[in-house]
Protein backbone atom coordinates (compact mmCIF):
# COMPACT_ATOMS: atom_id res chain seq x y z
CA UNK A 1 0.00 0.00 0.00
CA UNK A 2 2.81 2.63 0.83
CA UNK A 3 4.33 2.28 -3.18
CA UNK A 4 0.69 0.69 -4.93
CA UNK A 5 -1.73 2.91 -3.49
CA UNK A 6 -3.25 6.73 -3.64
CA UNK A 7 -3.26 8.63 -1.14
CA UNK A 8 -7.43 8.21 -0.83
CA UNK A 9 -6.85 4.26 -0.86
CA UNK A 10 -4.00 4.48 1.87
CA UNK A 11 -6.03 6.57 3.87
CA UNK A 12 -9.07 3.72 3.41
CA UNK A 13 -6.82 1.03 4.12
CA UNK A 14 -5.32 1.91 7.04
CA UNK A 15 -8.43 3.07 8.53
CA UNK A 16 -10.00 -0.70 8.03
CA UNK A 17 -6.81 -2.45 9.08
CA UNK A 18 -7.58 0.06 12.72
CA UNK A 19 -10.94 -0.85 12.76
CA UNK A 20 -10.22 -4.89 11.90
CA UNK A 21 -7.26 -4.98 14.34
CA UNK A 22 -9.41 -5.60 17.48
CA UNK A 23 -11.42 -8.72 15.33
CA UNK A 24 -7.36 -10.27 14.35
CA UNK A 25 -6.54 -9.96 17.83
CA UNK A 26 -9.24 -11.60 18.80
CA UNK A 27 -8.66 -14.36 16.44
CA UNK A 28 -5.30 -14.95 16.94
CA UNK A 29 -4.99 -14.39 20.74
CA UNK A 30 -8.48 -14.59 21.95
CA UNK A 31 -8.41 -16.38 25.41
CA UNK A 32 -11.43 -18.00 25.17
CA UNK A 33 -11.16 -19.95 21.73
CA UNK A 34 -7.91 -18.22 19.58
CA UNK A 35 -5.57 -19.80 17.27
CA UNK A 36 -2.24 -19.40 20.40
CA UNK A 37 -5.35 -21.24 22.86
CA UNK A 38 -5.44 -23.92 20.49
CA UNK A 39 -1.90 -24.52 19.46
CA UNK A 40 -1.04 -24.06 23.00
CA UNK A 41 -4.08 -27.22 23.87
CA UNK A 42 -2.29 -29.52 20.78
CA UNK A 43 1.22 -29.02 21.96
CA UNK A 44 0.60 -29.21 25.50
CA UNK A 45 -0.96 -32.57 24.83
CA UNK A 46 1.27 -34.25 22.28
CA UNK A 47 4.42 -33.10 24.53
CA UNK A 48 2.90 -34.12 28.20
CA UNK A 49 2.21 -37.71 26.04
CA UNK A 50 5.76 -37.93 24.96
CA UNK A 51 7.47 -38.17 28.43
CA UNK A 52 5.06 -41.22 28.81
CA UNK A 53 6.73 -42.62 25.99
CA UNK A 54 9.64 -44.49 28.03
CA UNK A 55 6.98 -46.75 29.44
CA UNK A 56 4.60 -47.19 26.82
CA UNK A 57 7.60 -48.31 24.52
CA UNK A 58 9.08 -50.51 27.06
CA UNK A 59 5.52 -52.18 27.29
CA UNK A 60 5.77 -52.48 23.60
CA UNK A 61 9.02 -54.16 23.68
CA UNK A 62 8.36 -56.65 26.96
CA UNK A 63 5.08 -57.41 24.70
CA UNK A 64 6.65 -58.41 21.31
CA UNK A 65 9.17 -60.37 23.42
CA UNK A 66 6.66 -62.46 25.00
CA UNK A 67 3.87 -62.75 22.15
CA UNK A 68 6.95 -62.58 19.31
CA UNK A 69 4.06 -59.86 17.75
CA UNK A 70 2.92 -57.13 17.77
CA UNK A 71 -0.80 -57.84 18.27
CA UNK A 72 -3.70 -55.90 19.62
CA UNK A 73 -3.08 -56.91 23.93
CA UNK A 74 0.31 -55.37 23.04
CA UNK A 75 -0.98 -51.83 21.71
CA UNK A 76 -3.61 -51.66 24.22
CA UNK A 77 -1.30 -52.72 26.82
CA UNK A 78 1.32 -49.68 25.56
CA UNK A 79 -1.29 -47.01 24.99
CA UNK A 80 -2.98 -47.13 28.60
CA UNK A 81 0.42 -45.13 30.41
CA UNK A 82 -0.60 -42.94 27.75
CA UNK A 83 -4.11 -42.28 27.98
CA UNK A 84 -4.30 -42.84 31.91
CA UNK A 85 -1.58 -40.56 32.19
CA UNK A 86 -2.58 -37.63 30.38
CA UNK A 87 -6.53 -37.58 31.39
CA UNK A 88 -5.29 -36.04 34.75
CA UNK A 89 -3.05 -33.47 33.23
CA UNK A 90 -5.49 -31.99 30.97
CA UNK A 91 -8.28 -31.87 33.53
CA UNK A 92 -5.75 -30.12 35.79
CA UNK A 93 -4.65 -27.26 33.06
CA UNK A 94 -8.16 -27.04 30.19
CA UNK A 95 -11.49 -28.59 32.27
CA UNK A 96 -13.54 -25.42 33.07
CA UNK A 97 -11.05 -22.87 31.64
CA UNK A 98 -8.60 -23.18 34.77
CA UNK A 99 -5.83 -22.21 31.37
CA UNK A 100 -7.75 -18.39 31.97
CA UNK A 101 -6.16 -17.82 35.83
CA UNK A 102 -2.65 -18.86 34.56
CA UNK A 103 -3.32 -15.76 32.20
CA UNK A 104 -4.30 -13.52 34.88
CA UNK A 105 -1.26 -14.66 36.52
CA UNK A 106 1.05 -14.13 33.41
CA UNK A 107 0.06 -10.59 32.90
CA UNK A 108 0.48 -9.63 36.62
CA UNK A 109 4.23 -11.21 36.56
CA UNK A 110 7.09 -9.19 35.53
CA UNK A 111 9.65 -9.56 32.57
CA UNK A 112 12.38 -11.90 34.61
CA UNK A 113 9.52 -14.24 35.64
CA UNK A 114 8.76 -14.54 31.89
CA UNK A 115 11.91 -15.29 31.06
CA UNK A 116 12.06 -17.85 33.36
CA UNK A 117 8.98 -19.82 32.34
CA UNK A 118 10.33 -19.39 28.67
CA UNK A 119 13.09 -21.54 29.95
CA UNK A 120 11.05 -23.97 31.85
CA UNK A 121 8.63 -24.24 28.42
CA UNK A 122 12.42 -25.16 26.74
CA UNK A 123 13.07 -27.71 28.93
CA UNK A 124 10.26 -29.58 29.22
CA UNK A 125 10.26 -29.63 25.38
CA UNK A 126 13.55 -30.98 24.88
CA UNK A 127 13.27 -33.15 28.17
CA UNK A 128 9.98 -34.22 26.10
CA UNK A 129 12.09 -35.40 22.83
CA UNK A 130 15.02 -36.62 24.85
CA UNK A 131 12.72 -39.18 26.62
CA UNK A 132 11.22 -40.19 23.33
CA UNK A 133 14.42 -41.17 22.01
CA UNK A 134 15.37 -42.42 25.37
CA UNK A 135 12.34 -44.77 25.57
CA UNK A 136 13.06 -45.72 21.59
CA UNK A 137 16.22 -46.89 22.95
CA UNK A 138 15.18 -48.97 25.59
CA UNK A 139 12.54 -50.42 23.05
CA UNK A 140 15.40 -51.87 21.20
CA UNK A 141 17.49 -52.64 23.99
CA UNK A 142 14.35 -54.90 25.48
CA UNK A 143 14.07 -56.81 21.98
CA UNK A 144 18.14 -57.27 22.12
CA UNK A 145 18.25 -55.62 18.48
CA UNK A 146 21.38 -53.86 17.79
CA UNK A 147 21.77 -50.63 15.98
CA UNK A 148 24.74 -49.66 13.91
CA UNK A 149 24.62 -46.15 12.84
CA UNK A 150 26.71 -45.10 9.35
CA UNK A 151 29.26 -43.05 12.04
CA UNK A 152 30.10 -45.35 13.97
Amino acid sequence: PKFLFTKNMKKRYYDNMRKSQPQLDDLFYGKKSGFSIGLAHHNFGAFYSIYFCILSESIAAIGIKIFDDLNLIVIISCLMPLVLCYIPAYKAVFSKDKYLQYFKQFEKEDEHWHKKWKRRTIAFILGAIASFFLGLGLFFAILGVKIKFPWM
